[in-house]
């Protein structure tokens, strides 16, 4: 008999459990497991940070500080990343509202003794796209209105490694804190600073927050402080 549960892989503000279940209230089996082959980086700009409000919302062009979380196929990296399960009736609507992304089934290491099973240890996880299916898709259009009037163009998946796209610093933010969450293990907090990457592949988000205390610092709108305080 088919599954009627699907498992999904989550590396940025799902890491913490809270989160997780405001944006999946009906997973089970949450626990934390170790992908390789993959590097998680912030390389992409995410049309909701320019849509949080007055353009450009949450989102920083003027200092290219638009980017979201993503991950890329590596065969030298790895990350801590969750994985649980969800109903496959509440799947669609969840893959619909991350439709910039390419998912794949990605394999991972359980690393909590007596954590529940999740069958295969696959799951779902977002990985990178390209422009050109992207501009199948009616996000697309959304993409033209953030990016054209503050870049003159719509480019997605095909910054450079030496672009100087930045993670967008509110959302950076919340990741951070999400990883910080009473209840998450020291090891997904060390993960998230030493094993995601900007887009060059290179500078770790340990060392850029070091040198970028500014993102930090960065508290959302009132309007969107529950949805982006960790």
């Amino acid at each position: 008999m088919e599954s009627e549960m699907v498992t999904i892989i989550g590396f940025g503000s799902l890491l913490s459990k809270k989160s997780a279940l405001l944006t999946t209230p009906s997973m089970q089996g949450f626990q934390y497991v170790k992908v390789k082959g993959f590097q998680r980086q912030f390389a992409h700009p995410a049309p909701i940070f320019f849509e949080r409000g007055e353009y450009p919302g949450i989102a920083r062009p003027k200092t290219k500080e638009i980017a979201s979380l993503s991950t890329t196929p590596n065969p030298e990296s790895s990350f801590v990343a969750c994985a649980y399960q969800i109903p496959k009736s509440e799947w669609e609507p969840l893959a619909q509202r991350e439709e910039e992304f390419e998912f794949i089934e990605a394999a991972f290491e359980a690393l909590e003794e007596g954590a529940p099973s999740l069958g295969r240890n696959t799951g779902l996880m977002c990985t990178r796209s390209t422009d050109d299916k992207l501009q199948q898709l009616p996000i697309w259009q959304r993409y033209e209105k953030c990016l054209k009037p503050a870049f003159g163009e719509v480019k997605v998946w095909s910054w450079e490694p030496d672009s100087g796209i930045r993670p967008c610093p509110v959302y950076c933010r919340h990741c951070v804190l999400a990883t910080q969450k009473e209840g998450v293990p020291e090891y997904v907090s060390k993960s998230f600073l030493d094993e995601t990457f900007l887009v060059d592949g290179k500078t770790t988000l340990r060392d850029y927050l070091d040198k970028n205390p500014h993102v930090m610092a960065s508290e959302p709108p009132e309007e969107f402080r529950e949805r982006y305080s960790g």
